[in-house]
């Protein structure tokens, strides 16, 4: 089998269709976001979503240390807050200009039509 670059790889996975989501905490261990396309249902019983981060990321710690997450799915009208929190910004300044966030026991949410509750890491 031909062995296939790292760029062709990158290239190849930018062309792959996703949801994109938004995925928040906030508790002791800071509050942090990214926009994460690798999210999928595991099971309803016990409900389980698997989120996958880099580990070298800047917000796994939070994640990870604060033990509870939210899932956001973004729809068309949201590529600014998904650009936003695409990385590159401090997370500051990606919840200051996402004023629509609001607090949900240590997690933000974007608000939606229908809520959904957030759940534990």
């Amino acid at each position: 089998m031909p062995k296939v670059s790292s760029q062709d790889y990158r290239d190849a996975m930018a062309c792959l269709g996703a949801a994109v989501n938004i995925v928040t905490t906030d508790g002791n261990a800071g509050r942090a976001g990214f926009t994460a396309s690798a999210i999928c249902s595991v099971t309803d019983d016990p409900p389980t979503l698997l989120v996958c981060m880099n580990r070298g990321s800047s917000v796994y710690a939070s994640v990870t240390g604060n033990g509870v997450l939210c899932v956001n799915v973004l729809s068309a009208g949201h590529q600014r807050l998904s650009r936003l929190f695409g990385g590159g910004i401090p997370v500051d300044e990606r919840f200051a200009a996402a004023a629509r966030f609001g607090r949900l026991r240590g997690r933000f949410r974007l608000p939606h039509r229908r809520r959904r509750q957030c759940g534990h890491a």
